[in-house]
């Protein structure tokens, strides 16, 4: 069984809750301390004292935002890679408690390309392109499930795909619309940046990666990181949507789409375990979250 939830996805916060039966992790702390426990409670009833784990993929401000106070809060160790850690513990409002973190030992490394087990949570981190100091996205399996959230990259290398082909269920970047972005308010300086290689990925770049990774059977696709200026959600919906199928991919059946929000956690969805993560609605048209 593995069971999650996007605590909050978009340019200025990001986190994910991820339990199994015996493991429970939060992947990035982007929002408020005090968002994240409210979060979690409502959705999972889930408490700081429960991590086992915290993980991060980069040091970027919308994804530690609340590392702070989660390091206060509980005693979970801190996987991340040599440069984020490096980065997040030079950043002041961190810095005390990162250095605590690591005279504790709480301070666990992390390398692309290594897999690492959490109690019987499988964890593969692989390497990404972004304008960060040695950012990784991860693979979550367990028996019978899996995960991948892969957000926060300029393009989506052949080698990425190989490591997350097939997954039940993926969290993946749809920054924004091209069209939007060009024509937006942003200097060229930055649009150049989010069009570049260590970007983000665009709508329709996660439409091409859906294409090469997912497998004949039902995969749920929650798309995320949407930016506020220059995408929309419906759109990223239709974009995708009309891309899978165009190539004949069922976007009702075989793949089905879910929002994220900056603002408020999707509802807790369980994988592995048959139909029973879905209650009957409509998820492809689904505007619904729980949370606060």
């Amino acid at each position: 069984m593995l069971e999650f939830t996007v605590l909050a996805s978009g340019s200025s916060g990001n986190a994910i809750y991820i339990r199994t039966n015996r493991v429970q992790v939060l992947l990035d702390a982007g929002i408020s301390g005090r968002q994240l426990q409210q979060r979690m409670q409502a959705v999972a009833g889930a408490e700081w004292a429960g991590l086992d784990a915290v993980l991060l993929t980069h040091e970027h401000v919308d994804h530690v935002r609340g590392l702070r106070q989660v390091l206060r809060a509980c005693t979970a160790p801190v996987y991340a890679t040599e440069g984020t850690w490096h980065q997040v513990a030079a950043l002041g409002p961190t810095a005390v408690e990162t250095a605590a973190a690591e005279e504790s030992g709480r301070v666990r490394r992390v390398r692309a390309g290594e897999g690492f087990s959490i109690e019987d949570l499988r964890v593969t981190p692989f390497a990404v392109s972004h304008d960060a100091e040695e950012p990784v996205a991860y693979r979550f399996d367990t028996d019978g499930a899996s995960l991948a959230v892969v957000t926060d990259l300029g393009y989506m290398s052949d080698s990425i795909k190989s490591v997350i082909q097939g997954c039940d269920a993926y969290v993946l970047e749809a920054n924004h619309d091209v069209e939007m972005l060009r024509a937006g308010r942003y200097p060229w300086s930055v649009k150049r940046r989010i069009l570049g290689d260590k970007g983000h990925l665009s709508n329709d770049d996660a439409a091409f990666a859906l294409l090469d990774v997912l497998e004949d059977r039902r995969t749920d696709v929650y798309l995320a990181h949407l930016s506020e200026e220059n995408n929309l959600p419906e759109l990223a919906e239709l974009t995708v949507s009309s891309a899978l199928g165009e190539m004949g991919v069922d976007c009702r059946e075989r793949v089905r789409l879910h929002r994220t929000s900056r603002r408020e956690a999707t509802r807790l969805h369980r994988l592995g375990c048959g139909d029973m993560e879905y209650d009957g609605k409509d998820h492809n048209k689904e505007s619904e979250h729980a949370g606060t």
